[in-house]
């Protein structure tokens, strides 16, 4: 069973970096399992199509994200604590793993985020939702959507990641800091 699962990631993990490489249309079935040195047909072990792959892949992502996220969190900090280690956290995994990042940010403004795939349950966004409700009800943040809240960190740390990535030389060269956007972010939301 262990080494199911074992090719199982390992062909999502060769169809998340050549996705990075190449984009979702630039890498067929083929290409994924030579890279994760399986033949074609064991792709299909796994997944029924293409599509179920790069699905598969998200759902991996989202996993990931929420347990990397997650595991760095401690419900008994200081809410303002814990929003600066979610911050880190998501800033981190995304700088550790930019594959996952540039797969999911891809995603998500792809196709396959469908209307249908965004009613199933995501255990991020729950977690991520969750996250802020917390905050709501121990009065540390204002008393917004916390969906809304979510979108509004997320798609920062998303963008500020990618900034650090595409910018890095004229970010040294002028000295600069994206530090303070968590700061302003913080300042936005807090109840007091």
């Amino acid at each position: 069973m262990d080494s199911l699962l074992d090719k199982r990631k390992c062909i999502i993990k060769s169809a998340l970096d050549l996705v990075q490489e190449h984009g979702f249309h630039g890498c067929p079935v083929s290409m994924v399992a030579k890279n994760a040195g399986v033949a074609s047909g064991t792709i299909y072990t796994y997944f029924e199509n293409k599509d179920a792959l790069i699905i598969g892949i998200y759902e991996y992502v989202v996993e990931e994200i929420k347990k990397y996220v997650s595991e760095r969190d401690d419900n008994l900090s200081p809410f303002k604590d814990r929003f600066y280690t979610y911050w880190k956290s998501l800033t981190d995994f995304y700088e550790l793993n930019p594959s996952i990042h540039g797969f999911y940010d891809q995603f998500l403004k792809s196709p396959f985020n469908s209307e249908d795939l965004q009613k199933k349950p995501n255990a991020w966004h729950d977690y991520a939702n969750s996250f802020f409700e917390d905050g709501i009800k121990l009065g540390e943040i204002k008393e917004l959507n916390p969906i809304v809240l979510s979108i509004l960190v997320n798609t920062n740390v998303n963008s500020i990641v990618g900034i650090k990535k595409n910018f890095k030389k004229k970010l040294a060269r002028n000295n600069m800091s994206l530090d303070e956007i968590s700061h302003l972010i913080w300042d936005g939301i807090k109840a007091k």
